[in-house]
């Protein structure tokens, strides 16, 4: 039998005002505002947007994110 309940853990709800409705914006800014909550780390990064990294790093290409210095 398997159980398969989870440790909840304490996560920070990211709330993203739509003011123009764009979807691909909204999307960039979501990245942005995990990498940022997660220092940079991609693999956390994408556990917590629930994507690949792979899809991740495509991503961030597409909306020219980049890390500040």
């Amino acid at each position: 039998m398997c159980d398969d309940s989870r440790t909840e853990t304490a996560k920070e709800e990211i709330i993203l005002e739509l003011t123009d409705r764009s979807l691909p914006k909204a999307e960039a800014t979501l990245i942005q505002k995990v990498l940022q909550q997660t220092n940079w780390n991609l693999k956390q990064a994408a556990r917590e947007l629930e994507i690949a990294r792979g899809t991740l790093y495509s991503k961030i290409k597409k909306h020219n994110i980049k890390r500040p210095m």
